[in-house]
């Protein structure tokens, strides 16, 4: 039976991770013939074909304001479409299911400030997941791994029978991009290390512990150059990069489509993140043959323990250590290690599998 599916996402833009997944799940559902309108406040970048997206507006000052009211005209708007299911993609009221992209809010609020429990975005967000964790909510709700899952029980004691893991979830055609010769298109040594940094929010993915660790790896004679792939400001991590003279060691390059190519013809997935629900990031690289060095509040960490894809620094961060095992997985003894026990996973139907299942998913629970 045909659904009638309300998308409800704050904003949509291209190589964001949570955009990319709600992107491919909407394509899926679109693709069995259910039909789909998204509410969102903004669109940027292309609409697929035969997708309703109806724009809210970006009202309000600040980001947690403009989400408030987002909200309240999001779900007014939605009861005139009188869908079947109300999927949202953000922590929000009013959802029959949820896709959890994000850690959990309370749990991840205890290592910082405390101060920050009297501020309006704190009360805000605590009260968005309320609405969808809490023993009172009947929300379905998708989560990406087993230690996210884990995370909200321990804090709201979530109904088990309301929480459904989900495999990981990229295109099909990840692994059709061309091999490119990044050393020649930009300029660099023969036998220069490419390290890889991808994200879009530079400060939570630990791209300062990534600069740091191509500081070590000069001062022990490895030449190395980061490559940062992703939509951020620069800006901040410049005086650093000045002081440690590393100008010339540290590209960035923006967001770009093309980022299998790179992992295809980098050494290194760098990802030293700070808080990290899953990190589809870590299963791009897996499927590339890019081995990956990864901090463990990545969600995804354990898929690259369970496959051999790389090393995962354990425990609490420390830069030390990052630094010492940074400089041993660019070791050409351990990169040939990698490379060879993840080879054969590229064609792993299970990493490709996120979208079907999904929609299996609604088709049968709705």
């Amino acid at each position: 039976m045909k659904k009638k599916l309300a998308l409800l996402l704050y904003r949509y833009f291209p190589y964001g991770g949570l955009q990319k997944d709600f992107l491919g799940i909407t394509k899926e559902l679109l693709g069995r013939g259910h039909e789909v309108k998204v509410y969102t406040r903004s669109w940027e970048g292309d609409i697929p074909k035969n997708l309703d997206v109806v724009q809210l507006g970006e009202k309000g000052f600040s980001n947690y304001s403009k989400n408030k009211t987002y909200v309240v005209k999001a779900l007014k708007s939605v009861k005139d479409f009188l869908p079947d299911i109300v999927f949202g993609f953000n922590k929000m009221p009013g959802l029959d299911l949820y896709f959890a992209a994000d850690t959990c809010f309370a749990k991840q609020s205890l290592k910082k400030n405390p101060l920050q429990k009297f501020t309006r975005r704190h009360r805000q967000s605590m009260e968005f997941e309320r609405e969808v964790f809490s023993r009172d909510s009947n929300s379905k709700i998708l989560l990406l791994n087993e230690i996210q899952a884990q995370d909200f029980q321990d804090v709201y004691s979530t109904q088990q029978e309301r929480l459904t893991l989900i495999p990981p979830g990229i295109e099909r055609d990840w692994n059709q991009q061309e091999f490119i010769d990044i050393a020649k298109l930009l300029n660099l040594p023969a036998n220069e290390k490419i390290i890889l940094f991808v994200g879009s929010d530079f400060s939570r993915k630990g791209l300062d512990r990534a600069i740091i660790g191509i500081s070590h790896l000069l001062k022990q004679n490895i030449s190395a150059t980061l490559l940062v792939l992703g939509d951020d400001h620069k800006g901040p991590y410049e005086k650093a990069i000045k002081e440690l003279s590393l100008s010339n060691r540290i590209i960035f390059l923006g967001p770009r489509k093309d980022v299998s190519s790179f992992m295809k013809s980098s050494h290194l997935l760098v990802h030293p993140a700070r808080e990290e629900a899953a990190g589809n990031i870590i299963i791009e690289a897996l499927v590339s043959g890019l081995p990956s060095l990864v901090s463990s509040e990545v969600g995804f960490s354990a898929e690259v323990l369970k496959y051999n894809s790389g090393i995962v620094v354990d425990g609490e961060f420390n830069q030390e250590k990052f630094n010492y095992l940074l400089e041993e997985s660019l070791s050409n003894e351990k990169l040939t290690l990698v490379k060879e026990a993840i080879k054969p996973l590229a064609n792993n139907d299970y990493f490709y599998s996120r979208f079907n299942f999904i929609a299996n998913f609604i088709e049968e629970a709705f």
